[in-house]
């Protein structure tokens, strides 16, 4: 990094912590501090990217959703979060992505007519594999996010989560979920579904 950037990222890093500071001596519970414009995608640039959803109402919802995940690679890329707080946002942004994973599967199964309500993930997985939507090592590969969202039911966890989710985790689940998007948009283009 430049100089430049150097000095003013010293110095907004400054004013947070000078503005934390005189909001909890003033007991002040909420300030709107703007949001950066230009770094979250629109709706309709994500609706855009989803053809193979043929739903209008899915494809906003998850539209929606894909914008938390630019929130969410900014926090992670901006803000020197550390230690158990960074996992859990990481967590929090791979279950994001394991639901909009399981969300299009399971449009695409009704796509494909395949309307069983007791199909799961992985078997979700396998048809588009057999149907040659995906490939075995991308079924290999959501599955890995989809047990990783999984661990959203913290009741069911074995062991303390602290040191479980890393920036690599993270990075892995977005280009799981990319090859998923190119492999969907290239069977519609194909017409396997």
């Amino acid at each position: 990094m430049n100089d430049k950037i150097n000095e003013l990222v010293r110095r907004i890093s400054e004013n947070m912590q000078n503005l934390e500071f005189l909001l909890q001596a003033e007991g002040i519970k909420s300030v709107n501090i703007r949001f950066p414009r230009g770094v979250i995608r629109t709706a309709d640039h994500f609706r855009n990217r989803l053809s193979f959803i043929n739903d209008y109402v899915l494809k906003t919802n998850i539209a929606y959703h894909l914008m938390l995940t630019d929130v969410y690679r900014w926090i992670l890329n901006r803000f020197d979060i550390s230690l158990t707080a960074q996992e859990m946002l990481i967590k929090e942004g791979i279950s994001l992505i394991g639901n909009i994973i399981e969300a299009i599967l399971k449009h695409i199964l009704k796509r494909l007519s395949i309307l069983s309500s007791d199909i799961g993930f992985s078997k979700a997985c396998t048809i588009l594999v057999e149907r040659k939507i995906i490939s075995k090592e991308q079924k290999k590969n959501l599955k890995w996010v989809w047990d990783m969202r999984c661990k959203e039911h913290i009741f069911t966890l074995p062991n303390t989560e602290y040191g479980k989710y890393t920036l690599e985790h993270y990075n892995k689940a977005i280009q799981v979920w990319r090859d998923l998007e190119k492999s969907l948009q290239k069977a519609e283009n194909e017409g396997l579904i």
